[in-house]
């Protein structure tokens, strides 16, 4: 099942929601189990829980910054935007403060985005866009963007220029948050790691630090998740235009 979902669409989030649901399925092989249960498999699901628990002080820190109050949240590249979803579903905000915009080529990723924001009661918060967020043009800028499973799967020079046609959206003092495979993923579970590039997921290892300063951004900190696989990278615009 994974495998297939990967080489129809490399980019498909249907895997990172299999993972996320999958042990409430019958998955049809033993493969797919297995990659279900596995460290690299399970750090998916983990980054999710990182970016829950790290993206309301985020949030928290630009309602202060602002004196309306108000935050817009743009997800790049967002898939259903579940992350974002259940951080607004789960903090009572003001309703009137945090708004989020999720942009994604796939249709269906962002339908069923629909549905889960109007199971939590979050629709009327999020507005969801299908494109190429590279070619978005927002009205307002945002005070945080979210690149969550993107860069993974590029090389280096693709990453650093995503980068920099993404601080176009930001506000000046606004913050990007970049999701980057660790090398430590190849080091604990090289066999999944394997089993990734056989079904078209292969990861590209590089130095999430280096892309930000290349990409004129300053590093504020970062976070990963539980398994350390995920580096979760927060920076600023350093020169802007």
């Amino acid at each position: 099942m994974f495998s297939a979902a990967t080489t129809a669409n490399p980019a498909t989030s249907i895997i990172t929601e299999l993972l996320y649901d999958g042990e409430k399925l019958n998955l049809p092989s033993p493969i797919d189990e297995y990659f279900l249960l596995s460290k690299a498999g399970r750090s998916i699901k983990e980054r999710l829980k990182a970016v829950k628990e790290e993206l309301p002080k985020i949030i928290e820190e630009y309602r202060r910054k602002r004196k309306d109050k108000k935050v817009l949240i743009g997800n790049l590249g967002s898939g259903p935007g579940r992350d974002v979803i259940e951080v607004l579903a789960s903090h009572y905000f003001n309703i009137s403060d945090v708004r989020a915009i999720h942009i994604d080529k796939d249709g269906f990723a962002l339908e069923r985005g629909k549905l889960m924001a109007q199971i939590k009661k979050v629709n009327h918060l999020i507005e969801f866009v299908k494109g190429n967020f590279l070619k978005y043009k927002p009205s307002k800028k945002f005070d945080i963007i979210l690149l969550i499973g993107i860069l993974c799967s590029l090389d280096f020079g693709t990453c650093v220029i995503i980068l920099k046609k993404v601080k176009k959206f930001l506000k000046k003092d606004g913050c990007l948050i970049v999701s980057n495979v660790s090398k430590k993923m190849l080091e604990e579970d090289p066999f999944t790691y394997h089993l990734m590039s056989l079904g078209n997921w292969k990861m590209v290892f590089k130095d999430e630090k280096e892309i930000f300063r290349k990409a004129g951004y300053k590093v504020k900190r970062y976070f990963t998740d539980s398994y350390g696989f995920h580096i979760m990278c927060i920076g600023t615009p350093r020169s802007y235009f």
